[in-house]
């Protein structure tokens, strides 16, 4: 399969996790019409990161150019992949790009890395090898619940992350999935849509009654290993 693109610009909320049920009424009693786009699932990423976590400092720094390495899957299992993706985020201010490769591939997570890297190694494309090589470094492992919204149109959607936990895995030769780190447990809208629809997003987002936030899934989760 073909790498994938998808252009966008972006805007995030966030709130703690007692405000779910309202984060909820917000998305639904908005202005704009959201409904419900696709079932609630569960994501699961896997991260990786430079030696040196370039990826890590980048992101803490605020730094206007700025990507994420990671391998992504859905579903409760987070031991027996099947067909997992590698996901190449960047992000340049408010626009963001995520590039997509399905891999033609079964990962079991609970082998040490020696094993399951090389797998995903030899299913990844000519074009993922230099990322692959010099991300190499797993980092992070996190999961949580997602549900998905549009407007009637379908060109700006919302998605509502909720019931977070993440897995530190800098140490780790083989998956850490039994000690989960203590963090912050963040409810997180994000309101998506092509660049050319951010006066709409902007008037979209001053209808929630909180502010809007930076936030980084993988940033909170690497402080978390430190703290």
């Amino acid at each position: 399969m073909a790498e994938t693109s998808n252009l966008r610009y972006e805007l995030k909320l966030t709130c703690g996790a007692q405000f779910l049920s309202q984060a909820r009424s917000w998305i639904r009693l908005h202005p704009a019409g959201f409904r419900s786009a696709y079932p609630t699932r569960q994501v699961n990423s896997l991260y990786f990161d430079t030696p040196q976590l370039h990826s890590y400092h980048g992101n803490l720094a605020g730094h206007s150019g700025r990507q994420k390495l990671r391998l992504r899957w859905y579903g409760e299992r987070l031991t027996q992949i099947t067909a997992p993706t590698l996901e190449l985020k960047l992000k340049e201010n408010l626009v963001g790009d995520k590039k997509q490769q399905k891999l033609d591939c079964t990962l079991d997570l609970s082998q040490p890395y020696a094993k399951s890297l090389p797998i995903i190694r030899s299913a990844a494309p000519a074009e993922w090898q230099p990322r692959l090589a010099v991300a190499s470094q797993p980092t992070l492992i996190n999961s949580y619940q997602r549900s998905y919204f549009t407007t009637p149109d379908q060109r700006v959607r919302v998605t509502l992350d909720y019931g977070q936990v993440a897995f530190g895995q800098r140490t780790a030769i083989r998956p850490n999935l039994n000690r989960p780190l203590l963090g912050q447990d963040l409810v997180v809208i994000e309101i998506k849509g092509p660049p050319e629809e951010s006066d709409r997003l902007e008037k979209i987002i001053n209808h929630f009654p909180i502010s809007r936030s930076r936030n980084s899934k993988y940033v909170n989760g690497m402080q978390a290993q430190w703290f």
